[in-house]
């Protein structure tokens, strides 16, 4: 705790945490009537009152009849001016705005205030370099391959109906069906569809309504029962029994092409043989595993540098996190305060705890190491994400002024990168199952 006075003000200080600050200030009640007799002297000027010409309204009726006015505008010019003068002296540096509470002003008493202040942890980083993570083998098998040249199949498949009319559905088979589904006699949004193409037996729909429909015959009508999960996302239909009443208007059977060079030529113009197509689908594979390893090797460095290195960190700023991260989820539908289960919001406050942590680390581990990001190298990120995004440059640097402020947010990204790269070369990895480094 700290008391500190000078002859503008007192201030006292006091350290709740590492990480916030209890501020009280009090300027002397002489500085306040000297600012406040200012202050109702300029009001006069230009306050207009029936019955008198303006600026000649008197200074007492002045006072009472605007005195609240008068001492609002004041502190509106008062505080920022002392809370920053207290910040100065007192050496701390918030990250955030101020809490401001129990302010005080009135003429023949002192002027203080009250301010919750979140400062930066002070903390060295340690134990960074060398940290031990492990790496899976990137292993692209013919199962693999098989599977993807499936989906491949899958995409290009023709429908065609059976000649036989009479022949029921059976797995496997595509359904062209009207329903309607009725809860309790009522029918309900969503429930209904015309010409609805339905693959039997892949489970896409509630459970029990695709295996109410095998057996059906082109031009059968039927009420299939079923009941909706108990988990099931509308609450009003979860686990409540429904019926829908299906006509099924067509069976057709799904066409599969045979896996050939033929196949593989009407895949793209790329690929003569069907060799050549399976191994781009390795090619392609491993690289897209190669981006998942490299992301999975940096999380592990994260999560083992923010183990080795704990210190407290602003509510303030996780609390930003945590609104960014249900931003970027799509949580908040213009809700300020969105309604959470209590597991995805834990979630979103450790995630958005683990942030802010790394946030600091990361700018320290920089600070240690002499890490920058340098003119050509922000230019040049600008750049990529401006083309990876379809913008020009321009408008992706008017983006970050806009919705960030600054282009100091996208700066301290390029420059985490530069410290994941870092901390990667100087990482004791070692394979899965292997034990190599």
């Amino acid at each position: 705790m700290a008391n500190q006075e000078t002859n503008e003000f007192t201030y006292n200080l006091e350290d709740v945490s590492p990480t916030r600050k209890e501020l009280r200030v009090e300027v002397p009640a002489g500085e306040i009537s000297t600012a406040l007799e200012k202050s109702y002297r300029a009001f006069q000027k230009k306050v207009k009152l029936p019955g008198f010409r303006a600026g000649k309204v008197p200074i007492q009726m002045v006072r009472r009849r605007f005195g609240r006015e008068v001492e609002e505008d004041l502190v509106q010019r008062l505080l920022p001016r002392y809370f920053d003068k207290a910040v100065a002296r007192a050496e701390i540096d918030p990250v955030d705005m101020p809490i401001i509470k129990n302010v005080h002003i009135k003429e023949g008493d002192p002027f203080h205030f009250e301010a919750t202040v979140y400062v930066m942890p002070e903390f060295d980083v340690k134990d960074y370099l060398e940290t031990p993570i492990t790496e899976k083998e990137i292993e692209v098998t013919d199962e693999i391959v098989e599977k993807v040249i499936e989906r491949m199949r899958e995409g290009q498949a023709e429908l065609a109906s059976y000649e036989d009319e009479n022949r029921p559905a059976e797995k496997g088979d595509v359904v062209e069906a009207d329903f309607e589904g009725f809860v309790d006699g009522e029918s309900f949004q969503g429930g209904k569809a015309e010409n609805h193409l339905l693959e039997l037996g892949v489970g896409r729909m509630i459970p029990g309504f695709e295996e109410g429909i095998i057996g059906m015959k082109k031009g059968e009508e039927k009420e299939v029962k079923v009941t909706f999960p108990e988990d099931y996302g509308n609450e009003k239909l979860a686990g409540k029994e429904a019926v829908f009443k299906v006509v099924v208007k067509d069976i057709k059977e799904k066409r599969l092409p045979e896996v050939d060079d033929d196949f593989a030529k009407d895949m793209g113009e790329e690929y003569a043989t069907l060799d050549e197509l399976k191994e781009d689908i390795r090619e392609k594979y491993r690289a897209q595993e190669e981006i998942k390893r490299r992301e999975d090797l940096r999380k592990g460095l994260k999560a083992e540098i923010i183990r080795r290195n704990p210190f407290e960190v602003p509510e303030v700023m996780v609390a930003r996190q945590k609104h960014s991260l249900m931003e970027r989820f799509g949580l908040l539908q213009g809700k300020s305060e969105p309604e959470l289960d209590p597991e995805q919001d834990a979630w979103l406050e450790q995630q958005a705890r683990q942030d802010v942590a790394w946030q600091l680390i990361s700018e320290k581990i920089a600070e240690k190491e002499n890490i920058t990001v340098s003119g050509e190298e922000f230019e040049a990120g600008l750049e990529k994400e401006a083309t990876e995004n379809s913008m020009t440059k321009e408008a992706l640097k008017e983006y970050y002024n806009i919705q960030m402020g600054s282009l100091e947010p996208f700066r301290l990204g390029l420059l985490n990168e530069k410290v994941l790269d870092f901390l990667l070369e100087n990482a004791k990895v070692t394979r899965e199952g292997s034990g190599e480094e």
